[in-house]
């Protein structure tokens, strides 16, 4: 169940550093070379976000919440069955396991294969 938790607060994190990356990507001269590879893993960070929120919410009956940041530390309330609990890291922390994530994502466990599309270069 915790490790549930940090992919519903990670996962997201990760995919906007993606989508981030694609625009970047989008506007360089040689973009495309990396913009078929991204839109999968996007795709692909995107179904599990959903499947993650669907465990939460149907399975565990747990919500999660950003709390705020306190003294460097930023926090998550998570409540199950109207007790709440508190989920929180450093921003190093939230570095580190969004990077991992994003390793996985693209040439780890769940790197999926990419269909190549024809853009046009611009």
């Amino acid at each position: 169940m915790e490790k549930t938790i940090h992919d519903f607060i990670i996962l997201p994190l990760a995919l906007k550093v993606f989508r981030r990356d694609y625009q970047a990507f989008k506007v360089s001269k040689v973009g495309n070379v990396y913009l078929d590879k991204l839109d999968t893993v996007i795709d692909q960070l995107q179904k599990d976000i959903n499947l993650v929120k669907h465990q939460l919410i149907t399975v565990h009956h747990i919500d999660v919440k950003y709390y705020g940041k306190e003294n460097g530390v930023i926090k998550y309330m998570c409540k199950k069955n109207n007790e709440p609990g508190i989920v929180e890291f450093t921003p190093m922390e939230l570095k580190e396991l969004t990077g991992k994530v994003m390793r996985v994502y693209l040439y780890g466990d769940k790197s999926v294969e990419f269909e190549h599309k024809e853009r046009a270069w611009e």
